[in-house]
C-alpha cells in the first residue's frame, strides 16, 4: 500500500466515485455511438423504397448508450432521436398509419428502457464503488504507506497478492521509526484467503506497538511470537474462519541509531536477504535460522539475532516465497540470486532503490507464467549518507534518538525515558503464553 510518496508498485483498485456523471469509457465513446447508429439507421432509411422505413429503429439507440452513459445523457439523447425523426418525416414523410405511429412508439420505449437501465446501472455502480472504498479503506488500515525515506536510509517496496484486484494477502511488511532506531519486518503466512489477511493484520499490529516501545530487538521478535500464540488461539476460542494452526515465516530488523554501519536481523524460518555491497558485490548472508512465528510453544530456543554489516551505499533486498517460487512456462522457479547480478547498474552508477526494483519486478512478470499463484513482496533498502528530515519538531522529538539520561534518584527513574514515548510506554512481559492473553481484542489488527 502507498501514499502519494511511496515507491510502492500496485494497480489500483479504485474508479471513479459514484458521483461521477462522466459515461464509461468518455463522452467521445458516446457521441460516435449516437453519431454512427444515427447516420446508419438515417442513410438506411433513405435508401430504403417508400414502402419500408428504417427510422423506427432509431428507438434501439437510447438502449444503448444507456450501456455508457448516466440518465440524464440517455433522456437527453431520447430527445435528439425524435428531433431526428421529426426531420426524416419533414424529408419523406411516412404515410398515415400504423408506420406512422410506430417511429414515435419505438423511440419513446426505447427511451424509456434506456432511462430504466441507466438507473439500475448507476445504482449497481454506486454499490460497487461503496464495497471497494470500505475494502480500500481496510486496506490501507493493514498495508499502510510508507515515505521513501526513514532517517538514513531509503527504502522502496513491491506487493503482488495472488488474488486477483487484491491490495493485502498473507504477505506482509513495514517500517516503524522509534526513538531505539528504525526497525523493519517482512513475513509471510501460512495459509491463503481472508484467513491469511487476518492473520498479517494480527502481526503489523503487534509489530507496531512493539518495534516503537522496545529497546531490545530480542523484545520485538517475542512480542511477534506471542502475537501469532494469540490469533491462533483467539480463533480456536471463537471458532472462527481464521487459521487455527498459523504460523509465519519473516525477518525482522533493526538498525541502531549509534551504529550506522550495521544491521541487526532475526530470521523466523525465512528466505534470507540479499545483500548488495556499494561496490556492487551481492551475496547472501548466513543468518542463523529460528523457527516461524507461532512454532514457539514446541520449546525451542528463540531466534538469535544476527548482526551484519551495512554501512553507506549497501542495499538489502528482502523478498517472500511468492518471488523464489514464481515458475515460467516449464516450471523452472525464479532464480532471483542468479539474476540480481545482471539487474544492477554498471560499477560506479548512481541508481535509486526505486529503479532496481522496477527491474526486479519487470523481470519477474516476464518470468511467469500466466496469473500469479501467491502473494509476492519485495523490500529494497539502501543507507545513505544523508537523513530525511522530519516534518516538525514534534515528530523528530517523538521518533528522534536521543540518549538515555541518568536518572538522580529512584523517584525520578522514570524520566529517563526518551522523547515523548513515556507517555506510551507499556510492558507485555506478563504475557508467557497465549492463554494468558486470550481475552484481548483485535484491536491490535
Amino acid at each position: 500500500m502507498t501514499s502519494p510518496g511511496s515507491s510502492g508498485f500496485y494497480s489500483s483498485i479504485r474508479g471513479a466515485g459514484p458521483s461521477d456523471s462522466r459515461p464509461t469509457g468518455g463522452w467521445r465513446a458516446v457521441v460516435l455511438l449516437v453519431a454512427v447508429m444515427a447516420l446508419i439507421i438515417t442513410t438506411l432509411d433513405v435508401a430504403t423504397p417508400a414502402d419500408f422505413r428504417a427510422r423506427a429503429l432509431l428507438g434501439l439507440v437510447p438502449i444503448m448508450v444507456a450501456m455508457l452513459a448516466p440518465v440524464t445523457v440517455t433522456a437527453v439523447v431520447t430527445g435528439l432521436l425524435i428531433c431526428v425523426y421529426v426531420a426524416l418525416q419533414a424529408v419523406a414523410p411516412l404515410p398515415t398509419g400504423g408506420w406512422a405511429v410506430l417511429g414515435p412508439l419505438m423511440i419513446g420505449t426505447g427511451g424509456l428502457l434506456g432511462v430504466l437501465i441507466a438507473r439500475r446501472r448507476e445504482e449497481q455502480r454506486a454499490r460497487v464503488q461503496a464495497l471497494k472504498d470500505i475494502a480500500e479503506a481496510t486496506q490501507r488500515a493493514v498495508m499502510r504507506g510508507l515515505p521513501e525515506r526513514f532517517e538514513d536510509l531509503r527504502i522502496a517496496d513491491f506487493y503482488q497478492p495472488a488474488a486477483r484486484a487484491a491490495r493485502v494477502g498473507g504477505d506482509w511488511y513495514d517500517f516503524q521509526p522509534s526513538p531505539h532506531g528504525v526497525r523493519a519486518v517482512l513475513g509471510d503466512v501460512s495459509g491463503k484467503g481472508l484467513p491469511a489477511v487476518s492473520a498479517s493484520a494480527w502481526l503489523l499490529g503487534a509489530f507496531r506497538e512493539a518495534a516503537y516501545h522496545e529497546e531490545r530487538i530480542e523484545e520485538v521478535a517475542r512480542r511477534l511470537e506471542i502475537a501469532m500464540q494469540r490469533y491462533t488461539a483467539w480463533n480456536r476460542l471463537t471458532r472462527d474462519e481464521g487459521l487455527t494452526d498459523a504460523f509465519s515465516t519473516g525477518l525482522l530488523l533493526h538498525f541502531p541509531p549509534t551504529s550506522g554501519g550495521c544491521v541487526d536481523i532475526v530470521n523466523f524460518g525465512h528466505e534470507p536477504p540479499l545483500v548488495v555491497t556499494a561496490d556492487g558485490r551481492v551475496h547472501t548472508p548466513e543468518l542463523p535460522a529460528g523457527l516461524p512465528l507461532g512454532m514457539g510453544m514446541l520449546g525451542a530456543a528463540a531466534p538469535r539475532v544476527a548482526r551484519l554489516p551495512f554501512g553507506v551505499g549497501d542495499t538489502l533486498i528482502l523478498f517472500t516465497d511468492g518471488v523464489t517460487e514464481c515458475r515460467d512456462e516449464g516450471g523452472a522457479f525464479y532464480p532471483v540470486r542468479e539474476r540480481l547480478p545482471g539487474l544492477l547498474p554498471p560499477p560506479g552508477a548512481k541508481e535509486s532503490p526505486e529503479a532496481l526494483l522496477r527491474r526486479l519486478a519487470e523481470d519477474l512478470r516476464e518470468h511467469r507464467y500466466g496469473p500469479p499463484s501467491d502473494d509476492a513482496a519485495i523490500t529494497v533498502i539502501r543507507r545513505t549518507a544523508r537523513r530525511a528530515p522530519y516534518e516538525n519538531e514534534a515528530d523528530a522529538e517523538l521518533y528522534g534518538y536521543r540518549p538515555k539520561e541518568p536518572a538522580a534518584t529512584a523517584d525520578t527513574a522514570d524520566s529517563a525515558v526518551r522523547g515523548t514515548a513515556a507517555q506510551y510506554a507499556t510492558d507485555m512481559r506478563f504475557l508467557e503464553c497465549a492463554s494468558r492473553s486470550i481475552s484481548s481484542t483485535k484491536a491490535s489488527a
